[in-house]
């Protein structure tokens, strides 16, 4: 049993550590007691009492992602005698020792649901759905779609309106969210306003007590890390982005076309400001027009990006512009090696692993050698960059209506103000 506030919004993204701290046995089995800890210590460590089948059951899930953590194998003769347990339990540690050590692997529904780290169950979620479609019932949910991103707390449904398909996704709220649900729904109207050629505009979207539901177009090819790594969109993230899956490379060209293209979009978005930091291969999609930004909505959930833990990790970021910039410098990398995130302990290698044409931009993103990074304006300007053609934004005067500029800068200055407060506990 858990012994903490259920009622906290945690961010799922910060980094914890899992001790475990005792071994009890109980009628035909033994449990391991663990202490999980939230490392920036926002919130109080909790206990969880967990039997071998289920760190068995974890493990099962965890090698879908193409990673051999080296589980203890199983024993049925003599796993009550204590000196087996003991060995058994340093094998255990070292087992959570490595999950804790990456963002992907600690964050993904699986681990989340083994360290109740979330306090949503899929049921939770799913009725939530059901309940915020009540009146809304032209959109006929035909089949779930679970567990195919990284994120706790958001589900996937594929719907039917007429005789057309969409993805209709719900997020909950998370730490960073500003405003009513009166507010948000303002926003959202205005989001769909926006006159962006790289933002694919949702079919429609609305926010609820619970959270944020939109609803797009589905991509039969997916998204472009979809296509980098070859899989199937409607699989489990685990499996459709496996470590050991090879990698489809895309040639210079395409890659400098598709940044470009982003890059337009980002500071269009910094300007305004929507504070998009969820820029990653799997919130892209490529059409014959180029390369589209999707899931828009989702950022007035106030959920955090994967990149979180990596933006912590930076010295170098002051502001909301910095964000964009150093989340630009992992999705660039990731292009080349298809990482959901940046090495940052062995970053000199990993940038030397890219082409060098692009290592020196990397560089003075994610490796700085003075406390700052370049802006958008000046990535857009470098040899990379300025000779790439793009079609301009068509939207130069936006008039953003009071409450939706209330939003937004309070949404934006949660973000930077948590983020400053979170990065003096690193520190620390």
């Amino acid at each position: 049993m858990t012994q903490r506030n259920s009622d906290a919004i945690i961010d799922i993204t910060h980094p914890i550590k899992c001790i475990i701290i005792n071994w009890e046995r109980a009628l035909d089995h033994v449990e391991y007691v663990i202490e999980v800890t939230n490392q920036l210590r926002t919130i109080k460590p909790w206990r969880i009492q967990r039997r071998y089948g289920q760190f068995l059951k974890l493990n099962a899930e965890i090698e879908k992602f193409g990673i051999d953590l080296e589980f203890p194998p199983k024993k049925i003769i003599g796993n009550t005698k204590e000196p087996f347990i003991k060995r058994r339990m340093l094998a255990l540690q070292a087992f959570l020792d490595v999950i804790c050590l990456h963002p992907v692997l600690y964050t993904c529904p699986p681990v989340v649901s083994f360290l109740e780290s979330f306090t949503d169950s899929d049921v939770d979620l799913h009725e939530w759905i059901l309940l915020s479609l009540r009146d809304k019932r032209e959109w006929l949910i035909e089949k779930p779609r679970k567990h195919c991103g990284w994120r706790p707390g958001k589900v996937h449904y594929e719907v039917k309106y007429c005789h057309s398909k969409f993805m209709l996704s719900g997020v909950r709220y998370g730490p960073d969210r500003f405003g009513t649900v009166s507010g948000l729904n303002s926003v959202l109207q205005f989001l769909r306003s926006l006159q962006c050629s790289h933002l694919n505009e949702s079919v429609a979207s609305w926010a609820t007590d619970g959270g944020i539901i939109y609803v797009r177009s589905i991509f039969k090819d997916g998204t472009l890390r979809d296509q980098l790594c070859k899989s199937d969109w409607k699989d489990k993230f685990l499996t459709k982005y496996r470590v050991d899956n090879p990698i489809c490379s895309l040639g210079n060209h395409d890659i400098r076309f598709i940044s470009r293209q982003l890059l337009e979009t980002l500071t269009f978005l910094n300007a305004v400001p929507v504070p998009y930091l969820d820029i990653h291969a799997g919130n892209i999609v490529v059409t014959e027009f180029g390369c589209e930004l999707i899931d828009l909505d989702q950022v007035l959930s106030g959920q955090p990006s994967l990149r979180r833990p990596s933006l912590l990790n930076s010295n170098a970021i002051d502001s909301l512009e910095d964000m964009f910039v150093f989340s630009f410098g992992e999705f660039l990398f990731e292009l080349f090696t298809g990482f959901l995130t940046f090495p940052m302990h062995s970053a000199i290698q990993a940038i030397a692993s890219v082409p060098p044409m692009f290592q020196p931009l990397l560089s003075s993103i994610l490796l700085p050698e003075v406390r700052s990074l370049p802006r958008l304006q000046e990535l857009i300007d470098s040899c990379l960059f300025i000779d790439i053609p793009v079609v301009r934004i068509r939207q130069r005067k936006i008039r953003i209506p009071s409450d939706v500029k209330e939003v937004l800068d309070g949404l934006c200055n949660n973000i930077l103000e948590r983020y400053k407060k979170d990065l003096v506990q690193v520190i620390l």
